[in-house]
């Protein structure tokens, strides 16, 4: 049997897509100017601090959540996993999605939409930290856990926040 293991994982919601437009898919939206501005100064933000990039990136196969993860998987040297089921998906639909991750993946990460990223974050998180987190991740909220396991067993409650930065708010190694 093996060990258990202390994992990482990268929540983050997609960065700031452009409006909706007549006739336009919203499947199909792709980020706004802010959005690839806000990946860029936010990527500079993290790198600054001791983070170990995850290796293995999920992503919705929306337009917006592509470039969101195109960004930070060159940064990263990530490689990008789409995943069908994660388009507007709920927590549950994306916790059952981690819990694919291969064994061998210390560190991961998943952009994805709101509301379910959110609700997922607030789901893993010890109770205790959920005044660490605002409700509704912001567009290119990321927020990071740390359990330890194996990814077939994230469950609600089990998850230590590490840090929580958005375009507008960093918060490394909370408590």
């Amino acid at each position: 049997m093996t060990q258990p293991k202390s994992r990482t994982l990268w929540l983050i919601r997609h960065a700031k897509a452009v409006d909706r437009v007549l006739a336009q898919q919203d499947f199909d939206r792709v980020l706004a100017l802010r959005g690839r501005t806000d990946v860029a100064d936010l990527l500079a933000r993290v790198n600054r601090h001791d983070h170990r990039a995850p290796r293995w990136l999920w992503s919705s196969p929306s337009a917006r959540t592509e470039q969101t993860a195109a960004v930070l998987a060159r940064r990263w040297q990530s490689a990008v996993v789409e995943e069908p089921s994660l388009y507007l998906a709920d927590a549950h639909t994306i916790l059952d999605c981690l819990k694919g991750t291969p064994s061998s993946e210390d560190i991961v990460g998943l952009v994805a939409h709101n509301p379910g990223i959110s609700d997922l974050v607030h789901l893993l998180v010890r109770s205790d930290e959920h005044k660490e987190l605002p409700e509704a991740m912001a567009t290119l909220g990321i927020a990071q856990l740390t359990f330890t396991g194996n990814w077939p067993d994230l469950v609600p409650n089990i998850c230590r926040l590490t840090s929580y930065i958005s375009p507008k708010r960093t918060r490394f190694n909370a408590n």
